[in-house]
């Protein structure tokens, strides 16, 4: 009688856990459903990151040929291109023969031309480029006073480029440095045409993100 009690107690136990386990099988239509799904999302991820390698090779193409038009203009007016003080390799330093007249802010006729062949290198390769007009002067007069002048003159080049060279508004900013960064000593006080060198605009041109070569 004992035996017959232990054999159907143990009968029992297997039932129990057969039916237990029997509540954690996986059938494999579920399975496909769930590789489906998970095929999907790679699907699109994939999809993702070609979209973003194409726009990163969309962007690096811009940016090459922004840089040449850039070189183009260093060989055509003397221009100075760089990107030295670019660490994140998102932008280019440009120095153009644009000058001012001792206390002027307005552009010269004579600088019109580059400025036009500026503009039409920005728009013809990377209009969407952040460009920030720098303005400077020379030594004479007080902080304050070349640091409103600096600023009319990057205004001044700012809305040239804008309404003679087409470039978008949104795109273009100035920035006043006054006579913080001086490239030589001459004022200009006795001889109008001295310190010219000092009396100018540079510009910064960025875009949004990194580049690799």
């Amino acid at each position: 009688m004992g035996k017959t009690r232990v054999w159907t107690l143990g009968f029992v136990a297997i039932l129990a856990v057969a039916s237990t386990g029997c509540t954690h099988l996986v059938h494999k239509w579920e399975i496909d459903g769930m590789m489906d799904a998970t095929n999907a999302t790679l699907a699109e991820h994939d999809g993702r990151i070609s979209a973003n390698a194409s726009g990163i090779a969309g962007l690096q193409s811009d940016v090459a040929a922004l840089r040449r038009r850039m070189d183009q203009l260093a060989n055509d007016f003397g221009a100075h291109v760089s990107d030295e003080d670019m660490h994140c390799g998102c932008g280019l330093a440009v120095s153009l023969p644009v000058h001012f007249d001792f206390n002027s802010s307005d552009v010269r006729n004579v600088d019109q031309p580059i400025l036009d062949a500026f503009a039409a290198a920005v728009n013809g390769t990377y209009p969407s480029a952040l460009v920030t007009v720098e303005g400077f002067t020379d030594g004479a007069g007080s902080v304050e006073y070349n640091r409103r002048l600096s600023q009319r003159r990057a205004d001044n080049v700012r809305n040239y480029l804008v309404q003679n060279g087409g470039m978008q508004g949104d795109n273009v900013r100035t920035a006043a440095f006054g006579k913080a960064r001086l490239v030589n000593s001459d004022t200009g006080v006795r001889q109008p045409q001295s310190g010219i060198e000092n009396r100018r605009v540079t510009f910064v041109l960025e875009w949004a993100g990194g580049t690799t070569n």
